[in-house]
């Protein structure tokens, strides 16, 4: 199996790939020892850097960070919209006999606390660009089989769904809720092609889908799946609208700060696009920049 092939388009890639990671998860069966998120991560960072064209940058930050979590931003640099996708990365542990309840154990990490799941909602709100909260499962290809099809090796959900169950895993004690189990989460998964494979109907030089068209489906993949109302409450999505900047710069974390002095007019022209988005974009013949950014920032731009 090939780490990083080379795909025809994103959509191929969100198609094929899934069961490359599936295969590379069940090779530690045989290794004895436990792939990391990280390194499943990794391998699609790598993916889609190796599809044809110039249509992906990745920032890094500029220490090492472990953890499973980056950011998957869709630009259009020409009308200046984007939306970017916060994801938590989780891997299974395979129960030997019942796939159904295979667990994500490290669901409300660290130590069945969920801290880590309400820093991936924290300051959504403040983001320069559209953010959604997002997890990313990982599955072993004995698992895809014995579940007839029904889960892949990628599999997404909405990070405001998971964050609700681990608020109730966290209250419970003994920790008895089914919440962890595949079996019980698998009902709000939706495939990588969600946000990477552009509509049947769109006609563009671009295979790399507009933010537009990768927010909307990924808030209708959300909303078919929701079950808040069971929780006693109804699904907030943030407003989606495209958040223009004529009058404010991000810093390099994200951080949006008023200017002190007033736009010029070629400021006034510019995209809402933050400055480090920007200047990725302009640099995407590096394909790899070093940048001051709190986590692994994957660039798809869409022109």
């Amino acid at each position: 199996m090939a780490i990083a092939p080379i795909f025809e388009s994103s959509c191929d890639l969100a198609d094929r790939l899934p069961v490359m990671i599936a295969e590379f998860l069940d090779i530690e069966q045989k290794l004895k020892r436990r792939f990391r998120e990280d390194s499943v991560t990794d391998i699609l960072a790598a993916s889609l850097l190796s599809l044809p064209g110039n249509g992906v940058v990745v920032l890094t930050p500029p220490e090492s960070k472990t953890g499973g979590d980056f950011d998957l931003l869709v630009v259009d640099p020409l009308s200046g919209d984007a939306v970017q996708f916060r994801i938590q990365a989780k891997r299974l542990t395979p129960h030997k006999h019942d796939w159904e309840i295979g667990s994500y154990t490290e669901l409300a990490h660290p130590h069945n606390s969920g801290v880590q799941s309400q820093t991936l909602l924290r300051g959504l709100g403040k983001e320069a660009i559209t953010t959604i909260p997002l997890y990313a499962f990982y599955n072993p290809a004995h698992v895809c089989t014995a579940s007839g099809g029904t889960v892949s090796g990628i599999e997404l959900a909405s990070g405001w769904e998971i964050r609700e169950r681990i608020k109730a895993i966290v209250k419970v004690k003994p920790k008895r809720l089914p919440y962890k189990r595949i079996g019980s989460l698998q009902p709000l998964f939706f495939p990588l092609s969600t946000i990477l494979c552009a509509p049947a109907t769109t006609h563009r030089a671009s295979d790399i889908p507009t933010p537009a068209d990768a927010r909307q489906a990924v808030v209708d993949a959300i909303e078919a799946r929701s079950g808040l109302a069971g929780f006693g409450q109804t699904l907030a999505l943030p407003e989606v609208t495209v958040k223009a900047l004529p009058r404010e710069s991000a810093t390099a974390d994200g951080e949006v700060r008023h200017r002190r002095r007033p736009a010029s007019r070629s400021e006034d022209r510019r995209d809402g696009l933050p400055a480090i988005i920007r200047s990725a974009v302009e640099r995407r013949g590096e394909r790899i920049i070093t940048a001051r950014v709190k986590r692994p920032k994957v660039l798809l731009i869409a022109d």
